[in-house]
């Protein structure tokens, strides 16, 4: 069973800190929000449903965290996120940004909803982009702080079928090892967390209901763990999971033609 609280070093390293998380309301960002909170982070929750907001809310009131604010964005809608930063920015120094929000949608790019691709890309890149741009610049003057950004193993990945979900993932991947270059003399950790199956909602909002969830998917709270402990090292990117390593690894091995005619089999398969 997964501890529901950081080791001693890591949660010394987010205790004090204002932390600010995306799609806090479910799956990986819950996880790492009541984390953050355990260890003595002042926590700022956001999401885009209300009552979810409220649920983790509460949750984490009755288990001791300290004082949580929350905060309703469509991160689908630059103003909406326009609007959030300045919120939060006019009220805080965020020390941690957790850039969590996102979506995908499994399909072939011709037969993907107009809405579906604007609003992904508004959410996993645009977002991402407008809240770093933010807050990035006060963390490089009181140093200490950190940028989580959380991508995913379709990150390492071109795959049919979901050409558009990828295309945003490996956005995450150049970004985040850029700016982690960029930060690193100014004392501020930025680091990219890439996820295999998790056990949250992804699947079924990514088939439209057709697979409910993954097949030996990883715990949301261990993949918190490990990308919290992978940002207080400051590393510059986290593949939670050893099967996960293991299939990056064999798939840069794996010549490019190969891979993407057994990428689309699996893609054809699972439609069936």
């Amino acid at each position: 069973m997964c501890s529901r609280k950081l080791n001693s070093s890591d949660g010394e390293w987010c205790r004090g800190k204002v932390a600010l998380v995306t799609g806090a309301t479910s799956g990986i960002g819950r996880e790492i929000s009541k984390l953050l909170a355990a260890s003595g982070a002042k926590v700022l929750l956001c999401g885009r449903n209300e009552q979810a907001m409220a649920s983790v809310s509460a949750e984490m009131a009755a288990e001791g965290a300290p004082a949580i604010e929350t905060f309703i964005c469509d991160f689908s809608d630059s103003a909406s996120v326009e609007k959030l930063a300045d919120n939060i920015g006019s009220r805080y120094s965020v020390d941690i940004l957790v850039n969590n929000a996102g979506f995908g949608h499994i399909g072939t790019f011709d037969e993907t909803p107009e809405d579906t691709i604007i609003s992904m890309q508004e959410v996993n890149i645009s977002a991402v982009v407008t809240l770093t741009r933010k807050f990035l610049p006060f963390m490089l003057k009181k140093s200490g702080g950190g940028i989580l950004n959380v991508g995913s193993i379709a990150s390492f990945f071109s795959i049919p079928g979901s050409a558009l979900y990828c295309a945003t993932k490996h956005f995450i991947i150049a970004f985040t090892d850029a700016l982690h270059e960029e930060a690193a003399r100014f004392g501020v950790h930025v680091t990219g967390v890439y996820p295999g199956n998790t056990a949250t909602g992804f699947a079924a909002r990514a088939t439209g209901g057709k697979i409910k969830a993954w097949e030996s998917a990883m715990d949301p709270a261990v993949v918190a763990r490990e990308a919290l402990h992978g940002l207080r090292d400051n590393k510059i990117r986290v593949i939670p999971g050893y099967t996960n390593k293991i299939k990056v690894l064999a798939a840069a091995l794996m010549p490019l033609r190969l891979r993407l005619k057994k990428l689309y089999a699996g893609f054809v398969e699972m439609k069936k």
